[in-house]
């Protein structure tokens, strides 16, 4: 028991938002700024973290695992929330020793492979295999969201996700109609955040 009761009322829950490629100001792109006002308002979110990445236009593991380890800081009251690219990061995290197991991690438009595009591949998150079991046993709680008509990474991308994941009991997925890749607000996101995490 410590003897200073204050310090032990530490920051309940943060959420860290990880982007998607090119998405420089992070502000400003997508549905991050809806998303982290939609989570200030909620009592149960202590702190939302919306800040710009280095290397945004290749987004690479080199520079945004040490990022994230140095300069944010990942504890075991974090939720981060991958998009795109930003989600095969996550998935990385989740891997990583270097991490403690977070309170929980979404992850968005998520890809396995790169997709025999150049620029993902530069990204270095594709060139070697993953470790789904250590992954489990990253955060608490994961779940993932795909659009059935996602054009820039097909669905059978997530569902393989899903099929490496759905024997971990804190493993959700769910595939929405109509989101595309998810470049505007969407409901789901905040029913699963309110159902998981609000006290």
């Amino acid at each position: 028991i410590s003897s200073h009761p204050s310090l032990a009322f530490t920051i309940e829950m943060r959420i860290v938002l990880i982007p998607g490629m090119g998405c420089t100001p992070v502000a400003s792109s997508n549905w991050y700024s809806w998303f982290a006002n939609e989570m200030r308002r909620r009592s149960y979110v202590d702190e939302f973290i919306l800040r710009d990445f280095p290397d945004p236009h290749q987004c690479r593991e080199s520079v945004w695992i040490p990022f994230l380890k140095e300069e944010i800081g990942l504890d075991e009251s974090t939720v981060i929330v991958g998009h795109s690219s930003g989600a095969a990061c996550a998935m990385r995290v989740l891997e990583n020793d270097a991490f403690p197991k977070l309170l929980g991690t979404i992850l968005v438009a998520a890809a396995h492979t790169d997709l025999g595009d150049a620029r993902e591949a530069r990204s270095e998150y594709f060139n070697r295999e993953w470790d789904w079991n250590k992954m489990k046993s990253g955060a608490e709680n994961i779940i993932l969201f795909h659009g059935t008509d996602d054009h820039l990474i097909p669905v059978k991308e997530a569902r393989y996700i899903a099929s490496e994941m759905n024997d971990a009991k804190h493993f959700e997925y769910y595939e929405i109609d109509n989101v595309s890749h998810f470049f505007s607000p969407w409901q789901e996101i905040l029913d699963v955040m309110d159902s998981k995490f609000r006290k």
